[in-house]
């Protein structure tokens, strides 16, 4: 008797555990889990925004799929540079996701560490800027080289012909840089016959005032300058210089043009206050949110993607549309 009690007792412990392993949903179904992560370069409003639309995303992927709990975490390294991100990746592995969307701040450096995530059975999308020779799935984001274009063909239409350029150009080894640079030069040289071209650029320009005294340097160095541009979300460090300066006619006046990225708030004021003539916007929640999308259908459904490249729009942000309250919804 008393052996059967024993048995008894063990089976009753048994279950208990099981029952404590599940998550039960409405009428009592085991619901499953998934663990998915959105890999920034850096912290900060731009990639906040990002974030957001895989949040949303998350959201109506409850709804629809109730028999699934996602966890999503947006994360980035405390410093910038891919050794850092490496690190976030790595703990990111080791701790069992399932799904990574991963902006990688250097393509050439990111690739082996996105190559061990994928050996380990992790979906990886790359967002931002690709790495292409990596085995990631696919590529969520802006044709950079096209930005680049745009950027180019607004200040050559704006002088007339006649565009003067110094740059601030983003991180120098990463690949959607070097993509929208080439844009840029491209353009520029197309329309060299009509007195176009790139003067000077510098890359890595920081905020602040190392970075404003870049800028300046860079006007000082190339006199006969008529546009600033900036083709990365450092655009603060470009309006600063125009708000030292007393420039606040960018809107009204073709004698000098500011051409600005993204949409960081900083920004978005700069052409609020005239500071800016435009600023160029990627509507960045769409990387994360179709990130989470195709990571989910992939790892639940089994759904393949349909693409290795989903681009997002692209659209000119100037005092014409800036406070119109729908300027740039996320899809």
């Amino acid at each position: 008797m008393k052996k059967l009690l024993s048995m008894l007792l063990i089976l009753v412990l048994a279950l208990s555990l099981v029952a404590c392993g599940k998550s039960e949903g409405e009428g009592g179904e085991q619901k499953k889990t998934m663990k998915l992560a959105i890999v920034y370069t850096a912290l900060g409003d731009f990639w906040d925004i990002c974030g957001s639309g895989g949040k949303k995303r998350v959201e109506e992927l409850k709804t629809e799929y109730p028999d699934w709990t996602i966890e999503l975490e947006c994360t980035a390294a405390s410093e910038m540079g891919v050794t850092a991100q490496i690190q976030v990746l790595e703990n990111l592995i080791s701790m069992g996701y399932q799904g990574l969307c991963v902006a990688a701040s250097d393509a050439e450096g990111m690739t082996p560490t996105l190559n061990q995530a994928v050996d380990a059975g992790i979906f990886v999308v790359c967002m931002d800027t690709d790495c292409p020779d990596s085995k990631r799935s696919m590529f969520v984001g802006t044709h950079n080289e096209n930005f680049g274009r745009k950027l180019a063909e607004y200040a050559v239409e704006w002088m007339d012909g006649n565009a003067k350029v110094i740059l601030n150009h983003g991180a120098i080894a990463q690949l959607g840089m070097i993509q929208r640079l080439k844009g840029i030069q491209d353009v520029l040289n197309e329309h060299k016959d009509t007195g176009s071209e790139l003067l000077e650029y510098q890359s890595g320009v920081s905020g602040g005032p190392d970075g404003q005294a870049l800028c300046e340097q860079m006007m000082l160095g190339n006199p006969t300058w008529n546009t600033t541009m900036c083709d990365n979300a450092g655009g603060n460090v470009v309006a600063a210089v125009w708000e030292e300066n007393g420039w606040f006619d960018a809107p009204d006046t073709h004698e000098r043009c500011s051409c600005l990225s993204d949409d960081a708030p900083q920004v978005i004021n700069a052409i609020k206050d005239k500071l800016a003539t435009v600023t160029l916007v990627q509507k960045q929640a769409n990387w994360a949110y179709y990130g989470v999308d195709y990571m989910f259908k992939y790892i639940a459904l089994g759904q393949e993607p349909d693409t290795d490249f989903y681009e997002t729009p692209t659209f000119y942000v100037n005092i014409d549309n800036v406070f119109d309250d729908d300027m740039y919804p996320n899809k």
